[in-house]
């Protein structure tokens, strides 16, 4: 299968300038190990998603390789490091970054499915690897045993980004996620960086995972329940936001900067603790809407930028700090 994974690595090669380790790495692991089911060697070792497992109707994959090693090289990953991964699965993607970070580096992999997680613990222990850890969890969690990590790797698309992740890095690491926008259904990655002041995100690449379960995939039901203490203390609106940006670029940037948002009944609600907004081709707010409020001035003062070339800031539990152009960095 050498020749095969050879093949592989050229068609990842020309995806992008990816450095050598990473290429090196994909060269080392059987990508057929992972799945239970057969594939021809063409499929396995094309630049593609592959299904590995099924669990009644959840099923787990592995992703694009051109994609993870584009997640890999923008989180810096290098040899010696330390990485989290979140949505793990069967683990091919963790045992490649385990020959990207060598024998002095770590990858910690966490699954929240029971049998996929043992899948992965077949497969390193069929590969002798000792560099890297497979955990049943739930990822939102993060895993302090080895914290802190220099990066973390999220697989699944995610409805928001953990603090527990935030606290579990050490400053200057990075985070790459793809984030599931449930609202235009929509999931764009974006690399999420920790400095001394807090958190710095800037958008990737647009994707398409598997979407996140547990903690991390319950966001617009957590949103709905908050809506459901506040909205009946409200009759009328008090206030309506006219944005000049179309309702895809506004809930998507809404999304990534604050966490709030929610749909029911073919409605778009912007919720907080005191008061609420419904988009209706501008925000209707309902109460004293501060944190909306706040992002509509910060993202005006940016002409309304694309959230393709916004930079969101946050503070370490990542609540919304301000926005500007990448340009303005």
């Amino acid at each position: 299968m050498r020749d095969w994974r050879e093949w592989l690595v050229r068609q990842i090669s020309l995806a992008g300038n990816f450095d050598r380790h990473i290429l090196d790495a994909f060269l080392q692991v059987p990508r057929e190990i992972f799945s239970e089911f057969k594939y021809d060697p063409d499929v396995v070792y094309s630049d593609n998603v592959i299904v590995t497992a099924k669990d009644k109707d959840t099923y787990t994959t592995s992703s694009q390789p051109s994609l993870m090693a584009l997640f890999m090289s923008a989180a810096g990953l290098k040899p010696g490091m330390k990485v989290l991964e979140i949505g793990s699965g069967t683990g091919y993607n963790a045992c490649v970054m385990a020959h990207v970070v060598g024998e002095e580096g770590l990858v910690v992999g966490v699954e929240i499915n029971r049998k996929f997680f043992e899948k992965s613990l077949e497969a390193a222990a069929a590969l002798s690897l000792r560099n890297v850890v497979f955990v049943n969890a739930d990822g939102f969690f993060g895993f302090e045993k080895f914290a802190p990590y220099d990066v973390v790797l999220v697989t699944v698309a995610v409805e928001r980004i953990s603090p527990h992740w935030i606290g579990q890095l050490k400053i200057d690491g990075r985070i790459v996620a793809p984030v599931h926008v449930y609202t235009i259904d929509r999931q764009p990655a974006f690399v999420f960086e920790k400095t001394s002041e807090g958190v710095v995100a800037k958008h990737l690449v647009e994707t398409r995972f598997i979407k996140a379960g547990g903690s991390l995939g319950d966001l617009n039901e957590r949103n709905l329940e908050r809506l459901s203490r506040i909205e009946k203390m409200f009759v009328e609106p008090s206030d309506f936001l006219r944005l000049p940006s179309s309702q895809y670029e506004t809930l998507g940037v809404f999304h990534v900067a604050s966490w709030s948002l929610c749909e029911r009944l073919g409605w778009v609600y912007f919720v907080e603790d005191n008061a609420f907004a419904r988009w209706k081709g501008g925000w209707e707010t309902y109460g004293e809407t501060k944190l909306l409020k706040a992002i509509v001035e910060e993202w005006a003062r940016t002409r309304y930028t694309s959230m393709t070339l916004l930079v969101f800031h946050y503070d370490y539990d990542m609540n919304f700090k301000g926005l500007e152009r990448w340009d303005e960095t």
